[in-house]
């Protein structure tokens, strides 16, 4: 087994007189199977009377891997009737005649009383399964070692089930496609695609919700027409898990499951976070009528290995990589419950919901997932888990060790002195709350987001493009509803359920209906959010922009507090295998804050010829990469509560005691005029104009600095201009 959650998948089968793998072996052995892990004894009169089966992970036939698989080659006695008895001295000549490769303890001396010589005596049948992990996919050489590490262990046959068979080792005798397993009834499809652009992750979890609503009820139907207990459950991928990596930015699985519960009604103990280091699965019988979860949430803990026939709808809120997530984790949701269908239309497909995803970009990866990978081990092609890291400590660079470096902070005056900006202190109660009011429907409620839908098969079955369709359900407006999904941008709730009582009386006034509201209930939600969100934006710009003019805020270099002050070394994760930045002429970068710097510190090819690029610049002084979120770390502040987290800081020769700052973002062309890019080059635009017309304390006089977004590397010269200028001034 390669992983740990799929042998004791296969274990659980196995050991169930119930599960078809026991049943068919039950039949084979005229019921008597014997079901053995490594460390389990057994004798001569097990082999000779049953049909032993031993359950084996990876690392325990492989040498490459270390432990596991030496304590196989160990001579620990265990298995005394298999060899001969210690007082037979011509038994171990006898053994070596009819098994000549046996280990030994050396050369002349006995035959090892080992697992691995059991193993080249009985000649068992080896069944590889996920056969393509053992190999791997890039390493040639430990592809071929463990081919001979299976080898040595003298199988009367090799059998290997694999979504993704190694061509160039296996001999491919059957093949599965997709077609018969969906007339065998074990999958669910077609897969239901639905992607919406143009709204924020809370408005696609939002509609998810819906779904799975719909299906709990058909769900339930069913069971009172049969008896068949189903209980649909969502699955969703967000961008971040660790405890300390929940930004305000990037959907962390804590936010998921705070909106489910605050603003969608989801009880709490319907909702299980699956990550490395929260596994509240651990323990749970998902497929238990007993079993309350509803909701699972995870990044890449159940790319592999994790098999669930009651999970229904794959939520996609990884919004960077949501397309190639969605051919590594539909999977998870395909295998129908009881290996059967129900007859009920919605029962009989499964669900991914994206964000921010073309509709068209979201069926070619779905449909290349399926064909491609024979709808099994989507997860395959992901390598990052198996990674090793290591934290490393950088250090500032020499001649740069215990100098007192600050950066200009967003502050905010506090009586006497001054502080870090803060929003919810300083912006907040400064918002007029009476002034926002709810949409106007005729005018304010533009069609931003968009719901695109398709149904993708298999086999030559082209992807049909349709509607959404609805169940006859009670359609009673409530406004608390509506309300709460106001409450995390309005912290006033009562102001909430005054815009949700003010905006449905709009709708009921401009000739809606109640049951057409409800029926858009979910759109219509996200479009009075998303307006009272901008009006929301719109009041803490000029908050911001009116403090700033005022004096109240500023933008400033301070060697007193508060200020931001570099520290003199961090740690970063780094794989084993990451490679040292290197300039355009071969050699490491040389002016960087700290060393030493790896390439693996850059998410893009952008990002690294950028700091190439300013790697050359002899007016620098030293440059570093802004290692994003980490404690310790550089970040602004604007009119929002994100904040926002530079790519690079510099900091520039001093001439004439002015030194020149920079700070800089770097973004794909694909991201201009995004409303995030918009908003943090507005930011950096204002904090550049204050900055420059400031007077600092720091050098005894005044500092000029360089505030921009950078989008391609045509690009480059013109964010160095002004830096070029100060240093001929």
């Amino acid at each position: 087994m390669p992983t740990r959650a799929i042998y004791e998948q296969t274990k659980a089968a196995l050991k169930s007189r119930e599960h078809p793998y026991r049943q068919m072996l039950e039949i084979a052995s005229a019921g008597r199977v014997k079901l053995l892990e490594k460390d389990d004894l057994f004798t001569r009169s097990d082999i000779d009377n049953y049909l032993c089966i031993m359950l084996l992970m990876l690392p325990a036939a492989n040498r490459q891997r270390g432990r596991d698989f030496l304590r196989m080659f160990r001579d620990s006695g265990r298995y005394p009737t298999l060899f001969p008895d210690s007082d037979d001295l011509f038994g171990d000549a006898r053994l070596l005649t009819k098994y000549p490769d046996l280990e030994r303890v050396s050369p002349d001396g006995p035959v090892k009383h080992s697992l691995f010589n059991v193993f080249k005596m009985l000649r068992p049948v080896v069944i590889l399964d996920e056969a393509h992990k053992a190999y791997g996919a890039r390493n040639l050489e430990a592809n071929e070692e463990f081919a001979r590490s299976v080898s040595r262990l003298d199988p009367s046959m090799v059998i290997e089930l694999s979504a993704t068979p190694n061509r160039g080792i296996s001999n491919l005798l059957v093949d599965i496609t997709g077609v018969e397993l969906k007339n065998e009834e074990m999958i669910k499809l077609p897969v239901q695609v639905t992607s919406f652009t143009n709204a924020d992750w809370h408005y696609t979890l939002a509609q998810a919700h819906d779904e799975l609503e719909r299906l709990d009820s058909e769900a339930r139907s069913l069971q009172m027409s049969d008896g068949s207990y189903i209980r649909p459950i969502a699955v969703v991928r967000v961008e971040r898990t660790g405890r300390d990596q929940r930004d305000g930015e990037r959907v962390h699985a804590e936010d998921v499951r705070e909106y489910l519960i605050q603003h969608l009604g989801v009880p709490e103990d319907a909702i299980a976070v699956k990550s490395s280091e929260l596994d509240e699965l651990a323990d749970e019988d998902l497929l238990s009528g007993f079993s309350p979860v509803r909701w699972v949430i995870t990044r890449a803990a159940l790319m592999e290995g994790w098999d669930c026939p009651f999970a229904y709808l794959l939520v996609m809120l990884d919004n960077t990589s949501a397309q190639r997530a969605i051919t590594q984790l539909v999977g998870r949701v395909m295998r129908q419950p009881y290996a059967r269908r129900t007859g009920r239309e919605l029962l009989d497909q499964c669900y991914v919901y994206c964000w921010n995803t073309r509709v068209s970009e979201a069926v070619t990866q779905v449909k290349r997932g399926l064909e491609a990978e024979g709808l099994t081990g989507l997860a395959d092609a992901v390598t990052s888990n198996s990674t090793d890291f290591r934290r490393i400590t950088v250090q500032r660079r020499e001649g740069l060790e215990g100098k007192a470096i600050f950066l200009p902070l967003v502050l905010h005056q506090d009586g006497d002195g001054w502080c870090e900006l803060d929003y919810q202190a300083h912006v907040l109660p400064r918002v007029d709350w009476d002034a926002i009011e709810a949409a106007d429907p005729q005018r304010s409620l533009p069609d931003r987001a968009v719901r695109q839908s398709a149904s993708v098969d298999v086999g030559e079955v082209p992807p049909v493009y349709h509607s959404e369709t609805e169940l006859n359900i009670d359609k009673t407006v409530q406004i608390n509803w509506i309300a709460r999904r106001l409450t995390d941008v309005l912290p006033n709730p009562w102001q909430a359920a005054r815009i949700a009582q003010q905006f449905v009386q709009r709708l009921l006034a401009a000739g809606d209906t109640e049951s057409e509201i409800y029926d858009r209930r979910s759109y219509l939600a996200f479009a009075l959010r998303d307006h009272v969100v901008t009006q929301l934006q719109k009041h803490a710009e000029k908050i911001f922009r009116c403090k700033l003019r005022s004096g109240q805020i500023r933008f400033d270099l301070e060697a007193g507090q508060p200020n931001f002050r570099m520290v003199e070394s961090y740690e970063i994760p780094i794989s084993n295998d990451t490679a040292l930045l290197t300039g355009n002429d071969g050699r490491q970068v040389q002016l960087s804050l700290f060393e030493p710097v790896y390439s693996q510190q850059f998410d893009s090819d952008l990002e690294r010829n950028f700091a190439r690029y300013l790697d050359e610049q002899k007016a620098l002084k030293w440059w570093h990469r802004v290692a994003v979120r980490q404690r310790g770390d550089y970040y602004l502040r604007g009119w929002k509560q994100e904040r926002i987290w530079p790519d690079f800081v510099a900091l520039g020769g001093e001439t004439n005691g002015k030194p020149h700052v920079l700070v800089f973002e770097t973004k794909g062309e694909h991201l201009r005029g995004s409303p995030d890019t918009d908003y943090k080059q507005q930011v950096l635009e204002t904090l550049q104009n204050a900055f420059n017309c400031g007077t600092m304390t720091v050098h005894d006089g005044p500092a000029t600095g360089t505030f921009r977004l950078v989008f391609n590397e045509d690009e480059f010269p013109a964010a160095l201009a002004s830096l070029e200028g100060a240093y001929q001034a």
